[in-house]
């Protein structure tokens, strides 16, 4: 791996022609190294914009001021949804006010074949079929019509990156969060008293976040798979002396210590970045030995969270990491779905805590009681829904049997039921592997473990 001192010497012309030409072939494969020397030219830009133009920046100094902005996490051309942020957005409610839900394909053949304006207009044609804004009241037709226009216009302004676009807005209630995605979404447009959040929970459920560490004698990269991309957040650097040889008989220093000292370095930088990010999973590599290193210094909470281990070492390139990421993520999330679907199986049919089938369903959802409802892509019911106390049900009783007020269609019950899971600080596991979808169709395609059950269960609802 080229350190910064070489990359710098690079920058500043002192490197002879077969040095500089090698480090020039390595910028055009290697993103990390175009960061590296894109930071290391703007400490310099900066440097001479407050200081002197006339005046270079020792590179020592220039390397303290790139540790100093390190520190900070770089911006990112997407905006990744976080499960806080699915918390937050599934409280949002506005009664007078449509809330508009966006999602757009965004990859290069679909903007070509229809642009990103044209979908929205016949989206939003859809739409006003469906919700029928004109029999509303005259305030909310002036938010329906100011709520487009908004849109409309956003999206005329510029490009936006990403393969796929979230957009919830409401200007009454001031909501406005647009996810520039790194993935493809399916066109669709809901407008409803609330955002619509069901395929950014689907997103998240399918790409968990992955910590890997890649480990050598004095070098670590710490890197975050995210939302099917990955980014360079952090880099440790060690001395290290060789095991044999005239350094270690000159200085004495013992190879293993000096080891296992970086190696409990990287494990604390990773640890911090755990903190603050909230990953799901751990992936480590490396040198063996390092590697071996690094095994005895991860705490037991690092530990449980293995996903794997992958034989690539620091200098492999990001997308070649990126590629090994979600290959062993796809193997893993088919192994957790199946996992999950025989104890839901399991546990209800055992009288445990679990349910079965939809309309059981959504009485532990009323109750409180779901800690991981479970649920297949795509699945979609009508039911009812109480405007007073949030019950849910599937077929419609004349008044809710709990405040016994009328209650109000939703087109989709499923999913009002996931937004009050994720509400109530449970988790979500939609299904997409044939066999995991299969195993489920036949209780009613979806089911939850429940945080309790009672002390005498409940008839068991029929299987479908």
């Amino acid at each position: 791996m080229i350190d910064d001192t070489v990359l710098l010497r690079y920058l500043d012309g002192e490197l002879d022609e077969q040095a500089a030409a090698a480090i020039t072939d390595q910028l055009r494969r290697d993103p990390a190294l175009q960061r590296r020397a894109a930071e290391l030219r703007a400490v310099e830009a900066a440097y001479r914009t407050v200081f002197d133009e006339d005046h270079d920046l020792p590179y020592k100094r220039r390397l303290g001021l790139l540790e100093r902005l390190r520190r900070e996490p770089a911006a990112s051309r997407y905006d990744l949804i976080s499960r806080a942020d699915l918390e937050a957005l599934a409280l949002v409610r506005s009664a007078a006010a449509p809330v508009f839900s966006l999602y757009l394909d965004l990859r290069p053949e679909r903007r070509e074949a229809e642009p990103p304006p044209t979908r929205f207009k016949n989206l939003l044609r859809q739409a006003e079929q469906q919700v029928r804004p004109h029999e509303r009241s005259r305030t909310y037709r002036k938010h329906w019509e100011e709520e487009a226009e908004l849109l409309r216009a956003w999206l005329d302004e510029k490009p936006i990156e990403g393969r796929g676009l979230a957009v919830l807005s409401c200007q009454p209630i001031d909501l406005w969060r647009a996810f520039r995605l790194p993935v493809p979404v399916r066109d669709q447009l809901v407008v409803a008293d609330g955002p619509y959040l069901r395929p950014l929970a689907t997103l998240l459920d399918e790409f968990e976040s992955y910590l890997v560490i890649l480990i050598d004698s004095g070098t670590a990269r710490l890197i975050e798979v995210r939302l099917g991309t990955a980014e360079e957040v952090g880099e440790v650097r060690g001395y290290v002396p060789p095991a044999t040889g005239n350094v270690a008989e000159k200085t004495g220093h013992k190879h293993d210590t000096y080891l296992h000292r970086h190696a409990r370095y990287v494990v604390e930088r990773a640890e911090e970045l755990w903190r603050e990010r909230g990953y799901d999973w751990l992936m480590i590599g490396g040198t063996e030995e390092a590697l071996g290193a690094l095994r005895d210094q991860l705490p037991k909470a690092l530990r449980e969270q293995m996903a794997g281990e992958i034989k690539l070492s620091p200098e492999a390139e990001l997308g070649r990491i990126l590629d090994r990421v979600l290959e062993i993520e796809r193997e893993q999330e088919r192994r957790v779905e199946a996992q999950r679907v025989e104890d839901l199986i399991t546990t209800a049919h055992k009288g445990g805590a679990a349910v079965l089938g939809l309309d059981a369903t959504l009485l532990a959802i009323v109750e409180e009681r779901v800690r991981l409802l479970i649920v297949e892509e795509e699945f979609a019911q009508a039911g009812w829904e109480c405007p007073s106390c949030g019950y849910l049900a599937a077929a419609r009783p004349e008044t809710c049997p709990i405040c016994e007020m009328t209650l109000n269609p939703q087109p989709d019950i499923v999913e009002p039921a996931l937004e009050r899971v994720l509400d109530l600080g449970g988790n979500v596991e939609v299904l997409r592997s044939p066999e995991s979808r299969q195993a489920l169709t036949k209780y009613g395609r979806i089911g939850a473990l429940l945080r309790y059950a009672y002390t005498s269960p409940p008839e068991a609802a029929d299987e479908q």
